[in-house]
Protein backbone atom coordinates (compact mmCIF):
# COMPACT_ATOMS: atom_id res chain seq x y z
CA UNK A 1 0.00 0.00 0.00
CA UNK A 2 3.14 2.37 -0.25
CA UNK A 3 2.29 3.31 3.74
CA UNK A 4 5.76 2.22 5.64
CA UNK A 5 8.43 4.74 5.82
CA UNK A 6 10.68 2.35 8.38
CA UNK A 7 10.91 -0.41 10.14
CA UNK A 8 13.59 -1.10 12.69
CA UNK A 9 13.59 -4.71 14.50
CA UNK A 10 14.90 -8.14 13.82
CA UNK A 11 15.03 -9.18 9.62
CA UNK A 12 13.01 -12.22 10.36
CA UNK A 13 13.38 -14.46 7.06
CA UNK A 14 9.56 -13.75 6.75
CA UNK A 15 10.00 -10.38 6.25
CA UNK A 16 11.32 -11.21 3.00
CA UNK A 17 9.77 -9.70 0.29
CA UNK A 18 10.59 -8.21 -3.67
CA UNK A 19 9.39 -4.82 -2.69
CA UNK A 20 11.00 -4.79 0.78
CA UNK A 21 14.61 -3.15 0.94
CA UNK A 22 16.73 -4.29 3.93
CA UNK A 23 19.58 -3.42 5.42
CA UNK A 24 21.72 -5.32 8.20
CA UNK A 25 22.95 -2.79 10.74
CA UNK A 26 24.41 -5.06 13.89
CA UNK A 27 24.11 -8.76 15.63
CA UNK A 28 21.97 -8.82 18.91
CA UNK A 29 22.44 -11.89 20.87
CA UNK A 30 19.27 -13.00 23.43
CA UNK A 31 19.58 -12.98 27.39
CA UNK A 32 17.37 -14.68 30.00
CA UNK A 33 15.83 -12.46 32.33
CA UNK A 34 14.13 -13.15 35.68
CA UNK A 35 12.66 -10.70 38.67
CA UNK A 36 15.52 -9.57 40.71
CA UNK A 37 15.63 -11.62 44.02
CA UNK A 38 14.15 -14.46 42.11
CA UNK A 39 15.88 -17.95 43.27
CA UNK A 40 17.28 -18.50 39.75
CA UNK A 41 18.84 -15.47 39.83
CA UNK A 42 20.84 -16.34 43.25
CA UNK A 43 21.92 -19.33 41.50
CA UNK A 44 25.42 -19.52 40.06
CA UNK A 45 25.08 -21.85 36.75
CA UNK A 46 21.60 -22.23 36.37
CA UNK A 47 20.16 -24.32 33.42
CA UNK A 48 17.40 -24.75 30.35
CA UNK A 49 15.79 -27.53 32.93
CA UNK A 50 15.55 -24.99 35.56
CA UNK A 51 13.95 -22.77 32.97
CA UNK A 52 11.67 -25.57 31.59
CA UNK A 53 9.93 -25.77 35.24
CA UNK A 54 8.94 -22.38 35.18
CA UNK A 55 6.73 -20.05 33.51
CA UNK A 56 8.11 -18.71 30.41
CA UNK A 57 7.45 -15.84 28.21
CA UNK A 58 8.12 -17.03 24.79
CA UNK A 59 7.52 -15.26 21.61
CA UNK A 60 4.76 -15.90 19.02
CA UNK A 61 5.57 -19.03 17.17
CA UNK A 62 5.58 -17.02 13.86
CA UNK A 63 9.52 -15.57 15.16
CA UNK A 64 12.61 -17.47 14.16
CA UNK A 65 13.23 -17.20 18.23
CA UNK A 66 10.68 -18.97 19.34
CA UNK A 67 11.30 -22.50 16.95
CA UNK A 68 15.07 -22.35 18.21
CA UNK A 69 14.68 -21.13 21.35
CA UNK A 70 12.61 -24.38 21.34
CA UNK A 71 14.88 -26.48 19.76
CA UNK A 72 17.39 -25.12 22.79
CA UNK A 73 14.66 -26.47 25.59
CA UNK A 74 14.73 -30.12 23.61
CA UNK A 75 18.47 -30.17 23.62
CA UNK A 76 19.03 -29.66 27.16
CA UNK A 77 15.39 -31.04 28.38
CA UNK A 78 13.08 -33.52 27.33
CA UNK A 79 10.46 -30.48 27.12
CA UNK A 80 10.25 -26.99 26.51
CA UNK A 81 8.10 -25.07 29.38
CA UNK A 82 4.74 -26.16 29.61
CA UNK A 83 3.40 -23.13 31.08
CA UNK A 84 4.29 -20.26 28.55
CA UNK A 85 2.29 -16.99 27.74
CA UNK A 86 2.86 -15.69 24.00
CA UNK A 87 4.20 -12.17 23.22
CA UNK A 88 6.89 -10.49 21.56
CA UNK A 89 5.73 -6.91 23.94
CA UNK A 90 8.40 -5.51 26.72
CA UNK A 91 5.49 -4.65 29.09
CA UNK A 92 4.34 -8.38 28.57
CA UNK A 93 7.20 -9.53 29.57
CA UNK A 94 8.39 -7.23 32.26
CA UNK A 95 4.18 -7.97 34.00
CA UNK A 96 4.71 -12.03 33.83
CA UNK A 97 8.41 -11.63 35.28
CA UNK A 98 7.11 -9.68 38.28
CA UNK A 99 2.93 -11.07 38.63
CA UNK A 100 4.11 -15.06 38.01
CA UNK A 101 7.49 -14.72 38.56
CA UNK A 102 8.28 -16.07 35.23
CA UNK A 103 11.28 -16.39 32.98
CA UNK A 104 11.83 -14.49 29.57
CA UNK A 105 13.92 -13.93 26.93
CA UNK A 106 15.19 -10.63 25.69
CA UNK A 107 17.91 -9.24 23.29
CA UNK A 108 20.76 -8.53 25.55
CA UNK A 109 21.57 -4.80 25.18
CA UNK A 110 17.47 -4.08 26.37
CA UNK A 111 17.80 -6.89 29.44
CA UNK A 112 20.92 -4.97 30.50
CA UNK A 113 18.88 -1.38 30.19
CA UNK A 114 16.17 -2.95 32.04
CA UNK A 115 18.90 -4.46 34.79
CA UNK A 116 20.30 -1.14 35.48
CA UNK A 117 16.92 0.38 36.66
CA UNK A 118 16.58 -2.64 38.59
CA UNK A 119 13.60 -4.05 36.58
CA UNK A 120 15.08 -7.36 35.91
CA UNK A 121 17.94 -9.74 36.73
CA UNK A 122 20.16 -11.24 33.61
CA UNK A 123 20.66 -14.60 34.22
CA UNK A 124 24.26 -16.05 33.63
CA UNK A 125 23.21 -18.90 30.83
CA UNK A 126 24.20 -18.88 27.42
CA UNK A 127 21.73 -18.77 24.34
CA UNK A 128 23.55 -19.91 21.38
CA UNK A 129 21.86 -19.54 18.67
CA UNK A 130 21.68 -17.75 15.90
CA UNK A 131 19.41 -14.89 14.91
CA UNK A 132 18.89 -12.40 12.33
CA UNK A 133 20.45 -9.20 12.91
CA UNK A 134 18.66 -6.00 13.66
CA UNK A 135 18.05 -3.85 10.63
CA UNK A 136 15.75 -1.59 8.81
CA UNK A 137 13.20 -2.53 6.59
CA UNK A 138 12.53 0.28 4.10
CA UNK A 139 9.42 0.13 0.55
CA UNK A 140 12.02 -0.36 -2.28
CA UNK A 141 11.86 2.64 -4.84
CA UNK A 142 10.27 4.35 -3.00
CA UNK A 143 11.36 8.28 -1.99
CA UNK A 144 12.37 8.61 1.29
CA UNK A 145 11.26 11.54 3.05
CA UNK A 146 14.05 14.09 4.81
CA UNK A 147 12.81 13.21 8.47
CA UNK A 148 13.19 9.03 7.23
CA UNK A 149 16.74 9.95 6.07
CA UNK A 150 17.64 11.65 8.74
CA UNK A 151 16.52 8.72 11.32
CA UNK A 152 18.87 6.16 9.45
CA UNK A 153 21.56 8.02 8.94
CA UNK A 154 21.16 8.69 13.12
CA UNK A 155 20.70 4.62 13.49
CA UNK A 156 23.80 4.17 11.26
CA UNK A 157 26.29 6.44 12.84
CA UNK A 158 24.74 5.46 16.20
CA UNK A 159 25.84 1.55 15.29
CA UNK A 160 28.84 2.70 13.53
CA UNK A 161 30.42 4.43 17.10
CA UNK A 162 28.84 1.06 19.07
CA UNK A 163 31.39 -0.45 16.89
CA UNK A 164 34.40 1.51 17.10
CA UNK A 165 33.83 1.74 21.46
CA UNK A 166 34.00 -1.97 21.12
CA UNK A 167 36.81 -2.29 19.08
CA UNK A 168 38.76 -0.01 21.17
CA UNK A 169 37.91 -2.29 24.47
Amino acid sequence: MGELDLFVGRLEPGYASPDLETEALYAEPMAVVVQPGHALARKRKPQWADLAALPCVMPPPWASLRVKLDQMFFAHDPHPPADIVESASFLTQLSFIHQRGAVAFMARSVAQHFAAQGQVAVLPLAVPIDLPPVGLITLRGQRRTPSTEQLIACLREVVGSRRKTRGRS
